[in-house]
């Protein structure tokens, strides 16, 4: 019998429980809260709002504590993004004390959701700093997968209180390739402001030239897109299969169904470039790409 999937997350309750953590001991930030929250959609951040919930269920874990690690995945979410945010000189020089300050609240009422589960010495808090020091390393380099070291932590929590560290390295695989896709998804979405502001970009990195005109070129003559979303799809089917594997088929769903989409995008996109070549070239010299007479 197929296993029974994970009951929807309450998302406004959620939201609402970490923003009036946030308030009762910083009310000044409530405003800036909100507003920050509201770009950390479940839709767009599924794994990171839902991971501790579908292996909760999973692994028959105490529904509060399932609860207590989406709280902390998200507020911990959100202090990361704000951290990248000043990290990238996205933030005003006026709101830089708040959005630091806002930043470190968020951490420390993310940890503090752990704190509440695990004894001082549990193993959950070495695991926690070698994460939190991996993406701290990786954060602006070319290993993509430690950018998902934050999520990783609610994994490994599980899988601990569970009892089921036998799955743990298959589903941090999983997790790792899965973060690996997505994040190269993001770069192509970004690559034209990653390279304005200079931040290393894998889609930027392929076209071997840092210049805008060079990727445009590239993405009218070469197969840069279509690879790069090959890439994609590759590291996303591999990450669905070793959930599926282990028994966490809400991850596995997810992420098939992610990747088709992705790749149908792909295709469009890689589809518009190559008809904006042909146009191009039968303008310019009456012949499709390849030499074929118009």
């Amino acid at each position: 019998m197929p296993a029974r999937a994970a009951p929807p997350l309450n998302y406004t309750e959620i939201g609402e429980e970490v923003l009036g953590r946030i308030a009762e001991s910083h009310p000044e930030l409530d405003g800036l809260a909100r507003r920050q929250l509201a770009r950390l959609s479940p839709e767009r951040w599924t794994i990171e709002w839902h991971l501790p919930w579908w292996l909760g269920h999973r692994f028959g874990l105490d529904q509060r504590l399932s609860e207590a690690l989406v709280r902390s995945n998200v507020v911990g979410m959100l202090s990361v993004r704000l951290e990248d945010d000043l990290e990238d000189g996205d933030v005003p020089a006026e709101e830089m004390p708040r959005v630091r300050l806002l930043a470190r609240v968020a951490l420390e009422e993310a940890v503090s959701e752990y704190r509440a589960w695990f004894a001082e010495d549990s193993r959950v808090w070495s695991y926690l700093d070698r994460s939190m020091a991996d993406r701290r390393a990786g954060a602006a380099g070319s290993d993509l997968a430690t950018r998902g070291a934050p999520v990783k932590i609610a994994g490994y929590a599980c899988c601990l209180v569970a009892d089921r560290l036998d799955v743990w390295p298959e589903l941090e695989r999983s997790l790792d390739q899965a973060v690996t896709g997505l994040v190269l998804y993001d770069q192509f979405v970004d690559w034209e402001a990653d390279l304005a502001a200079g931040r290393w970009n894998a889609f930027v990195a392929a076209t071997h030239e840092r210049t805008r005109a060079a990727v445009l070129t590239a993405m009218l003559t070469s197969d840069v897109v279509r690879e790069h979303f090959d890439a994609i799809r590759k590291e996303v089917d591999e990450a669905a299969k070793l959930a599926f594997a282990i028994g966490v088929t809400e991850l596995s769903a997810f992420l098939t169904t992610w990747a088709a989409q992705v790749s149908a995008q792909g295709a469009s996109v890689d589809a518009h470039y190559r008809a904006a070549a042909d146009q191009a070239m039968r303008l310019f010299f009456g012949t499709r790409m390849g030499g074929a007479a118009a």
